[in-house]
C-alpha cells in the first residue's frame, strides 16, 4: 500500500513539474529569495536572514502561492475529464486523491525551500556561518512554514472541488483569507481558530519556551488537515467522470 501510494505520489509530482504553473511559482519563489538575499544587508533584515524571509512572506506570498497552486491541483483534470485516464489504473479513487494531495504538499514544499535555500546560501557568504542554534532555529522555522503551506493547498484543493473550478475555488479562498483576518483583527479572541493565526505556530516555543501556545495550534493544524483531507475526497468521490 504504501509503495503504491509513494508511486503515485511521484507520478503526481511528475504532472505538476510537467505543467506551467508549478514552473512558474518555484522560479518566482527562487528569484524573492535572490531579491532578499541582494537587499537583506541593505535594509537591515541581515539578522537570521532565511528566518526573516520565511516570516514575511508566510504573510501574504506564499498563501497567494499555495491558492494558486492548491486551486488547479486536481479540479483542473475533473472538469476537463483527462483524470479518467488515471482512473482506469487499477488503484481506487481514494489512492489517486491521496497520491495528488501528497504530490501538491510536495510541490508547496519545494516553493518554500526556493525561498528558504537561496537566503541560507547567501547568509552563509555574506555573515559566516551562523551558531548552531541560530541555524537549529532556521531550520524548525523551515519545518513549520513546510506544515503551514501545505495545510493551505490542502484546504485551497477542498475549497476548489466543492466549487468545481479552480478560478471559483481561488477567489473564494482569497476572500475567506481576508475574512478571517478581519474577523481576527476585530476579535482577536476568535483568531486562534483561523487558518491565518498558524502561520508562525513554531514561534512562541522557540523564542518564548512556550510549548503550550504551539502544541495548542500544532492540534489545530492538525484538525484542518484531517477536515481538509476528508471533505476533498468526499468532493472528489462526488464528482462524476
Amino acid at each position: 500500500m504504501i509503495a503504491r501510494l509513494n508511486y503515485l505520489t511521484g507520478e503526481e509530482l511528475r504532472k505538476l513539474l510537467r505543467g506551467g504553473k508549478l514552473k512558474v511559482l518555484l522560479l518566482l519563489s527562487f528569484l524573492i529569495g535572490i531579491f532578499f538575499v541582494f537587499i537583506g544587508d541593505r535594509i537591515g533584515l541581515d539578522d537570521n536572514l532565511p528566518s526573516t524571509a520565511l516570516e514575511l512572506l508566510l504573510a501574504i506570498v506564499f498563501p497567494l502561492f499555495m491558492a494558486t497552486l492548491g486551486s488547479d491541483l486536481m479540479v483542473g483534470e475533473v472538469k476537463d475529464r483527462t483524470i479518467k485516464h488515471a482512473l482506469k489504473l487499477p488503484v481506487s479513487r481514494e489512492s489517486l486523491f491521496m497520491g495528488r494531495i501528497l504530490a501538491g504538499w510536495v510541490a508547496g514544499a519545494l516553493i518554500v525551500l526556493s525561498v528558504f535555500v537561496p537566503t541560507l546560501i547567501g547568509s552563509l557568504v555574506l555573515q559566516g556561518v551562523p551558531a548552531l542554534s541560530e541555524l537549529g532555529a532556521s531550520l524548525a522555522e523551515l519545518g513549520a512554514a513546510i506544515v503551514y503551506c501545505g495545510l493551505l493547498v490542502v484546504l485551497v484543493n477542498c475549497v476548489a472541488l466543492w466549487t468545481g473550478s479552480g478560478g471559483v475555488g481561488l477567489t473564494v479562498s482569497v476572500v475567506l483569507w481576508l475574512a478571517m483576518g478581519v474577523v481576527g483583527l476585530l476579535e482577536p479572541q476568535l483568531s486562534r481558530y483561523f487558518v491565518t493565526d498558524f502561520a508562525d505556530w513554531v514561534r512562541p516555543l522557540l523564542y518564548g519556551g512556550d510549548a503550550g501556545a504551539s502544541i495548542s495550534a500544532l492540534l489545530f493544524i492538525t484538525a484542518y488537515y484531517i477536515m481538509g483531507t476528508i471533505l476533498g475526497l468526499l468532493a472528489f468521490q462526488r464528482k462524476e467522470i
